[in-house]
């Protein structure tokens, strides 16, 4: 007969596991955004930029929980254009904690923004729209990303900074806090790094 292990070990055994498992992601996020193209593939046109942000939006969407009940079966991503690098920004059977990735289009002024989304990958949008866009969001569950918004000067939560060779963001904490959006900590201190 084995010897029972104490509550302690247990407890020190699913501490140390988490930890390992907030690692092994936090590595995995961190390659997603500090990786650079090659100068050569930059080159070539948009679509290394493309695929860069679609990484990295992938990841802010992976790492992120949003309140219980709010969550459907699918994860609903709108894009209010006109944006840049948004051409992959679609579903490619990836699932995000289980949950598959739906994008839908909308325009700025669509009541279903409030309803349908759970993020919006926003464009080039002036600080009025932007203002309308997110008084309209208060109290729902959405979290926000700009494509060009790299000062963090559009209410966005995460704010894109895109060049040619590396695509990264900054985070609007006080933004993030309103949206009741969860997001990992290892992502937060990632943002904070990067500032």
């Amino acid at each position: 007969m084995g010897k029972a292990r104490s509550p302690f070990c247990q407890s020190l055994n699913t501490h140390v596991r988490r930890f390992f498992k907030a690692a092994y992601g936090f590595v995995l996020l961190m390659l997603l955004l500090t990786t650079p193209l090659t100068q050569s593939v930059a080159q070539t046109g948009d679509a290394p930029t493309d695929e860069a942000v679609a990484q990295t939006v992938n990841g802010i969407l992976s790492y992120s929980r949003w309140p219980a009940g709010t969550a459907s079966s699918a994860l609903t991503l709108c894009i209010i254009p006109p944006v840049k690098y948004s051409a992959q920004l679609t579903p490619d059977g990836s699932a995000f904690t289980g949950r598959s990735l739906k994008v839908m289009t909308l325009p700025l002024d669509s009541p279903l923004l409030t309803s349908q989304c759970d993020a919006i990958y926003s464009g080039s949008t002036t600080v009025d729209q932007q203002t309308d866009l997110h008084q309209r969001l208060e109290g729902h569950a959405i979290l926000t990303i700009g494509e060009q918004d790299d000062a963090c000067a559009l209410l966005n939560a995460f704010c894109l900074v895109i060049t040619p060779l590396h695509t990264s963001f900054k985070l609007n904490l006080d933004t993030l806090s309103r949206s009741g959006v969860r997001v990992n900590p290892a992502v937060l201190q990632l943002a904070r790094e990067k500032e």
